[in-house]
């Protein structure tokens, strides 16, 4: 049983770190789209559907530039865990042979 838990918890931080990875590409792949429909729900709603298209502008860029810093955090996060459980992995298995 001890074995089973240590196998899972093994392969699924391998998973998890792969959900992440995948998580922060489509963010960042998307990233404009995200943050024009952010910036369409955000003049529709709070502004009352009129502003001026400077104003318009500066929110869309700032949408679509939160969208990639957070698909780059995710990214990033994910692929320095999974070099880490890759490196830990790899590690196991060199220990293993000896």
């Amino acid at each position: 049983m001890d074995g089973n838990m240590k196998d899972i918890k093994k392969y699924g931080f391998g998973i998890f770190t792969i959900v992440l990875i995948a998580i922060g590409f489509l963010i960042l792949i998307n990233r404009v789209e995200i943050g024009v429909e952010s910036a369409d729900e955000y003049l529709s709603n709070t502004m009352g559907g009129s502003m001026d298209t400077e104003s318009f502008l500066i929110i869309k860029k700032g949408y679509v530039l939160s969208n990639f810093i957070f698909g780059g955090i995710f990214l990033f996060v994910g692929l320095s865990f999974f070099c880490m459980y890759l490196y830990k992995f790899i590690k196991e298995l060199d220990v293993g042979d000896e």
